[in-house]
């Protein structure tokens, strides 16, 4: 076991510092390392993982990318990644993609071309930024996503499954004490209504097996608006800023709000328990009470326990998770302020308006450098997910059943196996199975290659 840990923590220490995609080996490792309970002192409600900053103490650039190509029985990628650092705190990354099918690869929100060439009509900057980062410091510009929630896998507000926007952020560390603020552009639609988003969190830990964490996530919009320095202030609040009319969209109340905490537990015999609590409107005053208005957010949980099952090459948990989302949850009377991003969530994949439980495991095995994962469960989805209608707003608040009318139960078995043939070849095997309330069953395979070549120089 501890010779499986320190081969994993070299390799991490040595990389530099930059977001990870979630395609690379570096991505599943951080994650089962940190259900394992090892290195809790790089664990966060604010994602998503990160490389361990490496000390280059001389003044030339440092360049390490890679050129990789990905085929699938469902579509091919050509894609590029690439990490630019000079001396020990300033660095600059890259992650592009070029497809010829951009709605069946993940993260993806690229616009497919009339024409193609040689084969692919698409592409998009996933990832890219420039960065200075010291002990205590990240201030970063750049493309990519926030994931804020406690546990893996189970964020609700933002998660590390959304397309990519772009954003500014400062992160102080100090030690114990933790805060976070980030603000960003996601998209104009056609009418030229602009939308934003800003958040802000604190964190404390002990560094050893607890964490807690609250935070405030806002998005806002307005046609042909601009950025709205009242939302720039990291020390502040939507409420202060909607109720005193601080907007530069006065007398709109054009903003959209969630609050969450969550607390991270690692308790004895490598049990880890993960949750989060958002809370979307919440009602205080009689009069609400009494016209029945319902309050709305939703909550997640995670147990999860880790062990080494079979030998010391081995890294392996289980788990049962749940998920919960209310039916407006996410949604705000003007739909574009909604919580998602070209038509897709800012959050939990699945919207709102619906709630999961799932049963699983993952295993990482170092000498073979595989991971697999498989789970089963059951997932409910109502009539108003915002899946179905991302931009609508709500038209009451009232309690209603939950989830809301007709809705879909999904019964549903997932698989997946990821094979580091070598450092730079990898092959995926993937099978979904799906039973949808009065629908025929439904089957995915999906089988890939990844090939990449490294490129390492320094200038």
């Amino acid at each position: 076991m501890k010779s499986f840990i320190l081969v994993i923590i070299y390799f991490l220490n040595i990389s530099n510092s930059q977001p990870i995609p979630n395609e690379f080996m570096e991505f599943y490792r951080k994650k089962i390392l940190i259900d394992s309970g090892e290195n809790w002192n790089q664990n966060s409600i604010f994602g998503n993982f990160r490389r361990t900053n490496h000390k280059n103490l001389t003044d030339s650039l440092s360049i390490d990318s890679r050129l990789g190509f990905q085929y699938y029985n469902i579509g091919k990628a050509l894609y590029g990644s690439g990490h630019f650092s000079y001396n020990q705190n300033f660095y600059g990354y890259l992650y592009s993609r070029i497809v010829d099918r951009p709605e069946f690869f993940e993260r993806y929100s690229g616009l497919k071309r009339d024409i193609s060439r040689l084969g692919f009509s698409s592409g998009e900057t996933d990832q890219s930024g420039i960065c200075y980062e010291n002990d205590w410091l990240i201030f970063q510009f750049g493309r990519g996503r926030e994931s804020w929630g406690a546990g893996n896998d189970i964020q609700l507000g933002l998660s590390e499954n959304s397309s990519s926007y772009d954003y500014g952020l400062l992160d102080l560390d100090f030690g114990k004490l933790r805060v976070r603020y980030f603000n960003g552009y996601l998209e104009t639609d056609s009418l030229f209504v602009s939308r934003y988003i800003t958040g802000r969190g604190i964190e404390w830990s002990n560094q050893k097996n607890f964490l807690f964490g609250l935070s405030e996530v806002v998005i806002y919009s307005g046609e042909n608006r601009t950025i709205d320095f009242s939302y720039l202030n990291p020390i502040s609040t939507h409420l202060e800023v909607e109720l005193n009319d601080k907007q530069n969209n006065l007398g709109s109340d054009n903003g959209n709000g969630v609050w969450q905490l969550s607390i991270d537990l690692l308790s004895i015999y490598n049990f880890r328990i993960s949750f989060n609590y958002l809370l979307d409107e919440f009602v205080l005053d009689q009069v609400q009470k009494d016209a029945n208005k319902n309050s709305e957010g939703g909550y997640s949980i995670k147990f999860l326990h880790s062990d080494n099952y079979v030998n010391e090459n081995n890294l392996s948990n289980v788990f049962v998770s749940y998920i919960k989302i209310g039916t407006n949850t996410f949604r705000h009377e003007d739909g574009n302020n909604n919580f998602v991003i070209r038509g897709k969530p800012l959050g939990w994949n699945y919207g709102s308006d619906g709630r999961e439980f799932r049963i699983g495991f993952n295993n990482f095995n170092s000498r073979l450098n595989m991971y697999i994962t498989a789970c089963f469960g059951r997932r409910d989805t109502g009539a108003n997910s915002i899946l179905k209608n991302p931009y609508f707003g709500y038209t009451s608040y009232h309690s209603q059943s939950f989830p809301s009318g007709n809705f879909k139960k999904i019964n549903f078995l997932e698989t997946e196996l990821q094979w580091w043939y070598k450092p730079y070849i990898s092959f995926m095997v993937s099978y979904q199975h799906y039973k949808i309330t009065e629908l025929p069953q439904q089957n995915e395979f999906k089988i890939g290659l990844d090939v990449y070549f490294p490129i390492k120089t320094k200038l």
